[in-house]
């Protein structure tokens, strides 16, 4: 709850941000078996993770606290990049 108020984010509203987070990591997985599903869902986490990682350089946080939400954007345009090649 303090890490989302340092971020100028409403404990409400930051919930709605970890249900958006579940989700799409969801369909990503349903994704490896139903492709269009997983590509709209990695494009809809990767704008999700660009959020956060500009969240995190509003709040003037250390490059470490931006680590988690890099290495999952990373991943997830990895993800998009096979996807879109196969």
């Amino acid at each position: 709850m303090r890490h989302a108020a340092a971020l100028g984010i409403a404990w409400p509203r930051c919930r709605l941000v970890w249900a958006a987070e579940l989700a799409a990591a969801c369909a990503v997985l349903i994704g490896l078996w139903w492709n269009p599903l997983g590509l709209a869902a990695a494009a809809g986490m990767a704008l999700l993770l660009l959020g956060a990682i500009m969240a995190h350089r509003r709040a003037a946080d250390s490059g470490k606290d931006m680590v988690p939400a890099a290495i999952a954007l990373a991943i997830t345009l990895a993800y998009l990049a096979i996807a879109l090649a196969s």
